[in-house]
């Protein structure tokens, strides 16, 4: 009896829902009842096409299956969702047009990271202690706080159509489109954090709708926590007051709003028609080179230039570096990264063009953390019987 074919067998076993048997799972994978009875007993080996089958059925990895890791390269998607108060539900139009940039994301991560990136640590499921984490002036650096304290990687991508965050193995990443509104970037950042935090990612399948209700809620503690907000006298605050409060929280005037509201603070009339203004307009007309917290109007200029410009992680670039200087991956994996024509990234020159198509063929080739498991399913496939 072999110990890892028993081991597949038992991996089967644990994710077979209550009620199924044997029998019904071989009927539905095409296999005879001894026949999968006999594998799962570790006394015969299961073909590939079988263990595709059964993954498929039981709604589980195949690579998990054959290796009993989680697959180092498995990509889950969240969201954000916009709410349709026609339809009442929350909706993502915009989701298929992006998908072919998340899949470009996700192989850049394969391309740079052949074994999988380097897992993030678990994240608080308190935003008070996250916040904490952070620090309290965080808004300032936010991706760059985020990446060193929390190691959760920060994407930031143009023609995108909503944000996402991305578990791609065990690393955490959020990717954010690229926009001069950083109120909204700062919002949809504390909001993919929580999807992390709240163990979103974590289950076998991908965050669902429900999901974004927490993840509001969580990101308004983050961002306005209780304690800051009622330890303000709203009663006579002005519009100042108010203007240099969005700058030091990083959000926009509609979320302060609802925050005053889901928490029953009552405010002074000044207050009100301060938060009917736009966040741009709000802070440009307050700011000021001595005398406020903003400082002058560059400032705002600074931060929207920083929430408009594409971005990815200094680690994931140097890794796309390496390879690419050492010959182990094609150029424009780099190129596509720092947004430059392929012809602008330095590539070593090989001396025989044979050895280079060879060379090249192997890096367009299967990721490598999966040659691993097709060599396993050779060595221990046997017919179907």
């Amino acid at each position: 009896m072999d110990e890892e074919l028993l081991a597949v067998g038992d991996r089967i076993r644990s994710r077979m829902p209550s009620g199924m048997s044997q029998r019904q799972l071989a009927e539905r994978v095409s296999m005879k009842t001894d026949a999968l009875s006999r594998a799962l007993n570790g006394q015969r080996g299961f073909s590939s096409v079988e263990l595709a089958r059964i993954a498929d059925e039981l709604d589980t990895e195949l690579y998990w299956l054959v290796t009993g890791e989680p697959d180092p390269h498995r990509v889950r998607i969240a969201a954000r969702h916009s709410w349709d108060a026609s339809q009442r539900i929350r909706i993502n139009p915009g989701r298929r047009r992006d998908d072919e940039l998340l899949q470009r994301v996700a192989e850049v991560y394969e391309a740079a990271f052949p074994e999988g990136p380097s897992p993030s640590a678990p994240l608080p499921d308190s935003a008070s202690v996250m916040r904490e984490m952070l620090g309290e002036h965080f808004v300032r650096n936010y991706d760059e706080v985020v990446e060193n304290r929390l190691r959760v990687d920060v994407v930031r991508l143009p023609m995108l159509s909503t944000d996402y965050s991305l578990s791609i193995g065990s690393r955490a990443v959020v990717i954010l489109a690229t926009t001069p509104y950083w109120f909204r970037s700062n919002w949809s950042l504390a909001h993919e954090l929580a999807h992390f935090a709240l163990g979103h990612h974590s289950g076998e399948t991908d965050p669902k709708k429900s999901d974004e209700t927490p993840a509001d809620l969580f990101a308004a503690e983050l961002l306005l926590p209780e304690n800051l907000i009622t330890q303000q006298d709203w009663r006579r605050m002005s519009e100042r007051d108010v203007a240099e409060l969005l700058w030091r929280t990083g959000v926009s005037t509609m979320a302060l709003k609802n925050r005053l509201t889901s928490l029953g603070v009552q405010v002074s009339a000044e207050v009100v028609a301060a938060l009917t203004q736009t966040t741009p307009s709000l802070i440009r007309a307050n700011a000021n080179e001595t005398r406020t917290a903003i400082g002058g109007t560059i400032q705002l200029t600074v931060r929207q230039q920083q929430s408009a410009t594409r971005m990815f992680p200094s680690a994931l670039v140097d890794a796309l570096q390496c390879r690419v200087e050492s010959g182990a991956i094609s150029p424009e994996y780099l190129a596509w990264v720092l947004d430059v024509p392929v012809d602008d990234i330095d590539f070593p020159e090989p001396d025989d063009d044979s050895e280079f198509d060879d060379a090249y063929e192997r890096v367009l080739a299967a990721r490598p953390s999966h040659a691993d498991l097709e060599e396993w399913l050779t060595t221990n496939s046997q017919p179907t019987q």
